[in-house]
């Protein structure tokens, strides 16, 4: 799952903040810098090099670091709360149904068979095989998109992409004080039945989108 969740080691900092992490994780905080530039020294340099090396030895690598394993872990149990979630697309209402149908009746059932589909292929390819608007093929990549962003299902994916928040690419490049600032207004202005994220929710979900791989349709 590398082309959707891997994230590299020398962005750990964009991650370790106490306005974008869990308070479980503010340990690795002031360690954050040393931790980071041991393991780029070991030619430890993505998320998936480092569950491999966890996995084949934590007290070797507890040595090598000068690290406690306890730390070790944490940073592992960090980059796991990142891992690509894939969803059933039957599950992702504000899409269009015809279109789902037909996805899935050719075996394309979950957000991860959707991204994988539109990573491989450009939107005409889409178009002439499943028949359907292209600004549904659009929405529907959008929306899963923005569901690998921790704690965003159908519901808050379609919020912040009817406020023009359309990818992880869009969300990188915001100031959260500011999109809550424009969702709010945007809630309240259209009178929908919807909340306002918090502040550290935003932070969060911005930290994540500059971490995590950017796709576009027929990148891969």
């Amino acid at each position: 799952m590398k082309e959707l969740d891997n994230i590299k080691i020398a962005e750990l900092m964009i991650l370790l903040n106490e306005d974008t992490v869990l308070k479980r994780f503010y340990p690795l905080i002031p360690i954050c810098d040393k931790l980071t530039n041991r393991l780029l020294a070991l030619n430890i340099t993505d998320k998936y090099m480092y569950f491999e090396r966890m996995e084949n030895s934590t007290v070797e690598l507890s040595k090598e670091l000068c690290v406690e394993i306890e730390f070790l872990k944490l940073l592992e149990a960090l980059l796991h709360m990142y891992d690509f979630k894939s969803r059933k697309l039957g599950e992702i209402e504000s899409a269009n149904r015809e279109l789902i149908q037909a996805l899935n009746e050719e075996k394309i059932k979950t957000s991860k068979d959707y991204l994988f589909l539109c990573m491989k292929h450009s939107i005409p390819t889409i178009l002439n095989k499943y028949r359907a608007e292209e600004k549904d093929i659009i929405k529907l990549f959008h929306l899963c998109d923005l569901m690998r962003l921790p704690g965003v299902k159908d519901v808050r994916a379609d919020l912040y992409y009817s406020c023009n928040y359309k990818s992880l690419q869009d969300f990188s490049i915001q100031n959260y004080t500011k999109m809550q600032e424009q969702i709010a207004r945007y809630i309240k202005d259209n009178k929908i039945q919807k909340s306002v994220p918090f502040a550290k929710e935003l932070a969060t979900q911005i930290a994540v989108s500059k971490v995590l791989p950017h796709i576009s349709f027929g990148c891969a």
